[in-house]
């Protein structure tokens, strides 16, 4: 093998957990060949690695173990309010992984696991099994990319290349796929469905910087957004979670004349708006972990037990926002929390 087919097959992962019942899937097998040289740990179930007492998940996200399971129980769940829905009724996600590949400092996922190692499931039929059961009976708007981002995890397990098909089969589901990643493979490589939208969240470079780390540059973001224009896929971009404080307005005003001076707005879906908000439960936990992030030194309101910026200072930014936003984007294709 040459030396760029060696690294192109670096195992990006400390070690591989790989549950007894998963070793027989096909994900198993490939990844398996895939990284021949990665120490592979043989466990009776995921929970017994992942759930596990006195973890580190600051030092763990430094040394991510990959953990392959299979899913035995609910593969669908009802989406939380302080989700948006898009005017859905029906709005449910799933998780085919538990985790995610890139370190933001502002994730909900550190609050609410134990580990930061990422589990994969590996039967994908029975969670096509479960959405067709649901989308026979009522239209279904799925978050598919929820707990973490199918398109950065693309090139270790290609979960879209198995789903494509049968997303574009149901005619009752309306499938979005969210991101920050810059990998154009999917947009190039899959025609445009009616029923897939690819969601990209979108930040000034200056919060990129501060507080998401290994995500791609916005320009690299924005590459991407303009393939999967190119080749017809119905893009939904994402101002979220916005930051009040971190930087000053003017530059969010800045960036989004950035963006709509090189992405079309008229081959823009709509947009997702929404302030940074985070369960009391989860933002207690995070903070102990970051006990060195200002951004959890911040001066934030507690409603509903959400922690989040005051109604008033949200009004007054939106506010701003919205005014440099609307140059491009009618108001009524904006979304908000």
């Amino acid at each position: 093998m040459s030396k760029s087919g060696s690294n192109l097959n670096k195992c990006p992962f400390n070690s591989i957990y790989i549950e007894e019942q998963a070793y027989e899937y096909p994900i198993t097998q490939q990844l398996l060949e895939k990284y021949t040289g990665c120490p592979v740990i043989r466990i009776k179930h995921y929970k017994d690695v992942f759930n596990r007492t006195n973890q580190h998940f600051r030092i763990q996200k430094e040394h991510l173990s990959l953990i392959l399971a299979v899913k035995d129980k609910q593969f669908l769940y009802k989406g939380p309010e302080v989700c948006q829905n898009f005017g859905y009724t029906n709005f449910y996600y799933t998780s085919f992984i538990l985790n995610c590949i890139f370190d933001c400092e502002y994730c909900y996922l550190q609050g609410m696991y134990p580990s930061a190692n990422i589990v994969a499931f590996v039967n994908i039929e029975d969670y096509k099994n479960a959405i067709a059961d649901i989308a026979i009976k009522e239209p279904v708007y799925l978050a598919a990319s929820y707990d973490t981002d199918l398109i950065a995890f693309h090139n270790i397990i290609p979960y879209m290349d198995d789903c494509y098909n049968f997303f574009v089969r149901q005619r009752n589901l309306f499938v979005e796929i969210r991101t920050k990643s810059a990998n154009q493979a999917f947009y190039k490589n899959y025609p445009a469905a009616d029923n897939i939208i690819i969601a990209f969240s979108l930040a000034p470079q200056e919060i990129i910087d501060r507080y998401e780390k290994h995500t791609p540059s916005l320009e690299s973001r924005i590459k991407a957004i303009q393939t999967a224009t190119a080749n017809g896929y119905k893009v939904r971009i994402c101002f979220d979670p916005v930051f009040i404080g971190s930087i000053a307005d003017d530059k969010y005003e800045v960036f989004y004349r950035k963006i709509f001076e090189q992405i079309n707005p008229d081959k823009i879906l709509d947009v997702g708006y929404g302030f940074f908000r985070m369960s009391r439960d989860f933002f207690k936990r995070i903070e102990k972990q970051r006990s060195n992030s200002l951004l959890y030194l911040e001066d934030y309101c507690v409603d509903d037990n959400i922690v989040s910026y005051s109604k008033e200072l949200q009004e007054i930014t939106k506010e701003k926002h919205f005014k440099a936003i609307t140059q491009y984007i009618d108001k009524e294709k904006i979304y908000t929390l």
